[in-house]
């Protein structure tokens, strides 16, 4: 997700009576696509609050006439929907902690060096997370309607079996509907789907939108090694109209040429398979099938999709709460359930489990050069090689903006040193984008039970030797030290 492409869906108002900093930010917010106002008087800001609130106020402690508790209670008496970000002394940081249950989502210091960047960064966090807030809103809405439609069909089924138990077209509706919300997953669902127009040649192509392409992954009525690498890759101009050829069941010449060569299709008819509105493939068949055999192959098929649509969207639900949309890899949240997991079963099986904590170097430079977009995608990037280069038992998750971690079960201090010493050169070793562009890494590293005593030490342990590398110029690797007090709870055998 780029929340630029959403920015303009959502109005800050700045409060302060600093005029530089106020026009400023609202400049800073302007140009990030935001609908920003800037309030230096308190009766205006409280006259536009009442006629249409923002969905974040940043505001400055010090334009308070009076205490933050009464202006907070103020202003969430005209509207509770609203969220706060703080701009304020470091020194008073402590106090707006005891805030967090009362609409704020960021407190900001007011030391003037690159303010008006951090303010942006914050509301696009802030942002971020509403947009998600209201996506998720909407998806469990479309999974209760989507739940409700195939409750409905089974209903109907239900009730006719019992008008005309004689019909055994109601019974299999029921059986199917069963069979498919058995499926444990989409392609488990593909195949029951295929397994229910048996006698009939059909073959799946999944859409990888990424390389334009369509590739066979599962058919009826054809080996499966004859399906094995058959594909079609099209041309820009291909994808561009392919949502509505589909739509009229009609393929791209050059993916219409292939099935006829392949399967002798004649011609080739399309069924395309959608899921939480994107195209994840199609279903291709013989248009010279006898008018029976098509219309129960499509009449098959608006069952099959619906349950389909109902599984893609429970997946999505189930991935929004554990997910971070950026890097794709695991949020803060399942991190600190996992970290607690594994550290727990490391207690009990004596085994260490060590976490490496991991930084892009320039982080906020290259956001302020290159911009959200870039960031973004090499923040992806960088999150695709620690997926990739990582054992099948660790996980690996995002926990801070710029800050990535990978839990390394049954494995020392020194098997994570390693490690990290590898990833990093992998990292610096790799060019990224289109344009080539290197970046590096720092990594800090901790482990339980030798440099440490439970989860939450482990985590603060590992962020420790991060901060302190990235502080001595990064594109390193750091072990933290534990203190000379500390006992470990088992021995770990020397490697």
């Amino acid at each position: 997700m780029n929340i630029r492409d959403h920015s303009s869906q959502f109005t800050i108002y700045i409060f302060t009576t600093d005029v530089d900093q106020g026009a400023s930010a609202k400049v800073y917010l302007s140009q990030a696509g935001y609908d920003a106002y800037f309030f230096q008087d308190p009766e205006a800001l409280e006259t536009r609050l009442k006629e249409n609130a923002p969905h974040i106020l940043i505001f400055s402690t010090a334009a308070l006439g009076g205490a933050l508790s009464d202006f907070v209670t103020h202003v969430q008496g005209i509207n509770d929907d609203i969220r706060f970000i703080a701009i304020t002394a470091i020194s008073q940081f402590d106090i707006l902690a005891q805030y967090n249950n009362f609409g704020f989502v960021d407190v900001i210091s007011d030391e003037p060096a690159a303010l008006e960047s951090r303010i942006v960064w914050a509301v696009d966090r802030a942002c971020e997370k509403l947009y998600l807030t209201y996506q998720n809103e909407q998806l469990f809405d479309d999974l209760q309607t989507s739940k409700q439609q195939v409750e409905e069909v089974h209903k109907a089924a239900v009730t006719s079996m019992k008008a005309a138990p004689e019909v055994s077209d109601t019974i299999a509706v029921s059986t199917k509907i069963g069979q498919y919300r058995s499926a444990q997953s989409k392609e488990d669902m593909i195949q029951k789907y295929l397994n229910n127009i048996a006698g009939t040649l059909c073959v799946f192509f999944k859409f990888l939108p990424s390389v334009r392409s369509f590739v066979a992954t599962h058919a009826n009525g054809v080996e499966g090694q004859q399906i094995q690498g058959v594909g079609c890759q099209l041309e820009s101009a291909d994808v561009k109209d392919l949502g509505t050829q589909l739509a009229m069941g009609l393929l791209p010449a050059r993916f219409n040429e292939m099935l006829v060569e392949a399967f002798h299709f004649n011609p080739p008819k399309a069924l395309p398979l959608y899921g939480a509105q994107n195209l994840e493939g199609v279903f291709v068949y013989s248009g010279g099938l006898e008018k029976h055999a098509a219309s129960q192959l499509t009449e098959e098929f608006a069952l099959f999709s619906l349950c389909y649509s109902y599984l893609v969207l429970e997946k999505k639900v189930d991935s929004l709460e554990v997910q971070d949309f950026v890097t794709e890899l695991y949020n803060r949240n399942y991190y600190v359930k996992l970290l607690g997991d594994e550290v727990s079963r490391a207690r009990r099986l004596k085994q260490p489990v060590s976490v490496v904590k991991v930084a892009m170097d320039d982080f906020y430079e290259i956001e302020s050069s290159l911009g959200e977009a870039v960031r973004d995608e090499l923040l992806k990037s960088v999150a695709t090689v620690i997926a990739k280069t990582s054992r099948s038992n660790d996980q690996s998750c995002r926990t801070a903006a710029n800050e990535m971690a990978m839990i390394l079960p049954h494995c020392s201090r020194k098997g994570a040193a390693l490690r990290a010493e590898r990833l990093r050169r992998i990292i610096e070793g790799t060019s990224f984008l289109d344009n080539g562009m290197k970046v590096s890494i720092s990594l800090g590293i901790s482990e339980y039970p030798s440099l440490c005593d439970s989860a939450k030490t482990l985590d603060e342990s590992a962020t420790k030797a991060l901060s302190h590398i990235v502080d001595k110029g990064g594109n390193k690797i750091c072990l933290y030290k534990a203190p000379e007090t500390h006992r470990p709870e088992f021995e770990v055998p020397a490697e």
